[in-house]
């Protein structure tokens, strides 16, 4: 038959505020290092529960952990035995029954036990600070490699409702900000070595999904791959299946499938059309909002607040609906709507049947989001969201699995692959499950199985608070969505596709170290380097305080040999305030306010305790924050972890990143002044290098100062009128700095700022830095390409410089106070 299909426009949208361009990647397995082959101390006294698999396994489990030194119990139940108490830790065995399409019900029962367990933890567990004590360990079977294997490997057998399990896991820390997380996957052929395997696993925390096969440990890596060309054609004698289609993305897939192809699309939902007389059908717009108003006054008359906003909600949808379906029939689109519950699966065989071999694709949307923290979901809320997913695909997937489809389309979401939104437990859950099924499917048919895991769509589909969406994560145009969706079924794609935007500012501490912080990954090196500079963390209050242990070693840091104090390296103060910077950053108001640094006040380093013991040195990092007089700001202190000496202290000062920052009209490179200064500069106080050589300079703690300025780059200063200097600065390049795969960059102009603390050293050089105020205007300044310079001008002995981009626009730090004194106070 004749297409009547339109090409994908290629030319590029401006996106709204709210949206970003997405990435698309796969998710592919590779090694891991393994932890050391021997229990944590920490696991010593641990009290563990362990609860679902087998019997068998669970008390091989329990056994293991108490050989380990744990207090461990393994309860079916998934109760703790002391009463007003709770484990510090959960190992969920999960559902290891075997995957039979169609007898599958009981990961129900197992799905409710785990959410018991949880939600018995959780008053307890949201009160903990420690950042390591508590944990939830789950355990799926789909072959060690977490199903992604090649089509027909054994790996994909076992159990792929394990996914379940997994997105339900990775989701559990935005309700409980410090219980760890870890799905360790495994092959049901070696559930001999999984008791030891768990042992060692516990307590040491970083990556969230973790597998074993043929004794390698394996964990999940983006990587980038375009969409494929075009594989297959639709047109006028195609039929599109699609579940939950009525309305949001569903609804307008099924347009642009009809308006571009010309194919018939049959769209399902659970209710009826409203009738003539229904509100939803006969209502104008004025009248239908005093009928809104109507239930709502119900509220008053004793009817319960839930069920007058379910009334309200349906009465939405079915006014919804019946506009689209006016407004296709206008268009003269082929699309039509039938009733199906597809979590039932005669239901669901009696609408196949009825269009038999004429359905030649199937888009599964389907879907229920109720958000709500643990303590106030139902469990029937739980499990309808879940099956309507999962028990939807499997109905869907076993009636039309012997037909000769085009493709078959899960539509998915990153809350599955990334964990969702505080209040999305389930739905996470259910959409990690729905991706897992999708390759356990692709193994079993000739048809392409697809599920794209997509981001929020701009104000689009279940979203009950889309600006709070956008805390996680920047939306998907919908324009740009619909585009990519075709794209990939006429690609006829197969496995886990996703999606991806830059992240939020909800990204928090125990999820950014949960994957690996992959090239794919959009922001990824802003994204590494404020894990990086995370360290360790140890007790996390979120909104309000964190503390965390920052260690460096000079093998991996030639930054840390440029700097000598008293004769030995030491850590340059410019990348401790990188770090102070970094860590605060970590601490944000609960509504995620938008912030941009404003200002670093009271800065104090004892420099002795910078020094580094056997080429390395280690500081502990505590954080405050909060609103003081309207405005955020976070207090941050460093004690030497092996002394506990205080090491340095300061305050940052935040302002809302959508006000105005204060522009600075700086003085920038090739004026006449610096010109002027150029030419009247002596030899030594033009080359930089003279002062590194010269005999050094002695505090009043009688520590010698020295730079070496092989690594952050010593300026050639310019002397100027009245004991001022100028110098242009390169930064030095991250990969100088660091002796790493990856390696992260900064935020502040490091090489600039160690070139001011030493120009001020050699001035008058003391033991202790102090800076009364260090000020942002504009923004931070950064080179606007590689190897431009930044201009740094100022003078020593009033402590007062500025530090702006050579190239005149308007990014400046402006530096008060700038000493040094002999003391440590």
């Amino acid at each position: 038959m004749s297409t009547v299909s339109r090409p994908v426009s290629a030319t590029p949208r401006t996106p709204a505020p709210a949206v970003a361009p997405v990435r698309r990647v796969r998710w592919r397995t590779v090694t891991a290092s393994g932890p050391p082959p021997y229990p944590a101390p920490a696991l010593r006294g641990a009290r563990v529960l362990v609860f679902g698999g087998t019997p068998g396994l669970a008390r091989a489990v329990r056994d293991a952990l108490r050989a380990a030194g744990a207090e461990a119990h393994a309860d079916d139940s998934g109760r703790w035995p002391v009463p007003g108490e709770a484990p510090d830790g959960l190992v969920d065995l999960g559902h290891a029954d075997p995957f039979v399409p169609g007898e599958h019900h009981g990961y129900r029962r197992a799905l409710l036990r785990s959410v018991t367990a949880l939600r018995a933890c959780y008053p307890y567990w949201r009160r903990e600070p420690d950042a390591h004590l508590l944990f939830y360990v789950v355990v799926t079977y789909l072959g060690g490699a977490m199903g992604y294997d090649a089509p027909g490997d054994a790996g994909t057998a076992g159990q792929p409702l394990g996914g379940i399990w997994a997105g339900l896991a990775k989701t559990v820390h935005r309700e409980i900000a410090n219980c760890n997380t870890r799905v360790v996957d495994t092959d049901p052929a070696d559930l001999a070595e999984l008791p030891r395997r768990i042992t060692h696993e516990l307590y040491r925390w970083g990556l969230f999904e973790v597998g074993y096969r043929a004794g390698r440990r394996r964990t999940l890596e983006a990587a980038p791959e375009d969409a494929g060309p075009p594989g297959l054609s639709l047109d006028t004698g195609d039929l599109v299946l699609l579940s939950g289609g009525g309305r949001g993305i569903g609804w307008r897939l099924a347009r642009t499938l009809a308006a571009r192809h010309g194919c018939r699309v049959v769209v399902t939902g659970r209710s009826p059309l409203p009738g003539p007389d229904d509100p939803s059908r006969a209502l104008d717009d004025e009248q239908f909002k005093a009928y809104e108003q109507s239930l709502w006054a119900q509220r008053r008359q004793g009817r319960g607040l839930a069920a007058v906003r379910a009334a309200v909600d349906s009465a939405r949808r079915d006014r919804e609906l019946v506009r689209h379906l006016d407004q296709v029939r206008r268009a003269g689109l082929r699309i039509s709507y039938t009733v199906c519950d597809v979590t039932d699966r005669d239901q669901t065989a009696a609408l196949v049947a009825r269009y038999g071999k004429a359905i030649t694709a199937v888009v599964h949307n389907a879907g229920v989001d109720t958000p709500a923290r643990l303590p106030k979901k139902s469990d029937d809320e739980f499990l309808s969201t879940v099956a309507t997913k999962v028990d939807g695909f499997v109905n869907l997937f076993c009636a039309v699995r012997e037909l000769p489809l085009k493709f078959f389309c899960n539509v998915g979401s990153l809350t599955g692959r990334l964990g969702g939104m505080v209040g999305q437990l389930d739905y996470a859950a259910a959409n990690e499950g729905l991706a897992r099924l999708g390759l356990w499917a692709q193994a079993r048919v000739a048809f392409p199985v697809m599920t794209l895991c997509w981001p929020t769509w701009d104000r689009l589909g279940m979203v009950a608070n889309f600006e709070a969406t956008l805390r996680y994560m920047a939306a998907l145009d919908v324009a740009e969505g619909l585009d990519l969706w075709t794209r990939e079924l006429t690609a006829a794609s197969r496995g886990e596709i996703t999606y991806i935007g830059p992240l939020g500012r909800a990204l928090g501490p125990l999820q950014s170290r949960g994957y690996r912080v992959s090239a794919a990954l959009p922001g990824h090196r802003d994204l590494l380097s404020a894990v990086f500079h995370l360290g360790d963390l140890r007790t996390h209050l979120p909104h309000t305080a964190q503390e965390a242990l920052f260690a460096l070693d000079s093998a991996q840091a030639p930054v840390l040999n440029d700097v000598l104090v008293g004769g030995e390296p030491s850590l340059p103060v410019s990348l401790l305030l990188e770090n102070a910077v970094r860590g605060a950053a970590w601490v944000q108001p609960e509504d995620y306010t938008p912030l941009a640094l404003q200002s670093l006040q009271d800065v104090y380093v004892a420099l002795p305790e910078l020094r580094l013991r056997h080429g390395r040195i280690a500081l502990r990092r505590s954080v405050t924050a909060g609103y003081a007089d309207g405005r955020w700001t976070a207090h941050v202190r460093f004690h030497h972890a092996d002394t506990g000496h205080e090491a340095a202290r300061l305050c940052l000062a935040y302002r809302r990143a959508d006000a105005p920052g204060e522009p600075y009209a700086g003085q920038s490179a090739g004026t006449a002044e610096a010109t002027a200064t150029e030419a009247t500069a002596t030899a030594a106080e033009a080359d930089g290098t003279d002062a590194a050589r010269r005999p050094p300079h002695l505090g009043a703690a009688g520590l010698p100062l020295r730079w070496s300025g092989l690594v952050l780059r010593g300026a050639r200063w310019h002397a100027g009128p009245r004991d001022t200097y100028t110098a242009e600065v390169r930064e030095t390049p991250a990969t100088d700095l660091w002796v790493l795969p990856s390696w992260p960059v900064s935020t502040l102009p490091l090489t600039a700022l160690e070139n001011v603390f030493r120009r001020t050293a050699e001035h008058a050089p003391g033991a202790a830095l102090t800076v009364r105020r260090v000020e942002v205007r504009g923004g931070i300044p950064a080179p606007a390409a590689p190897g431009a310079a930044l201009l740094v001008r100022g003078s020593p002995g009033a402590g007062r410089w500025t530090v702006s981009a050579a190239d005149g626009d308007n990014r400046a730090l402006r530096l008060s106070g700038v000493t040094y004194r002999g003391d440590q106070r």
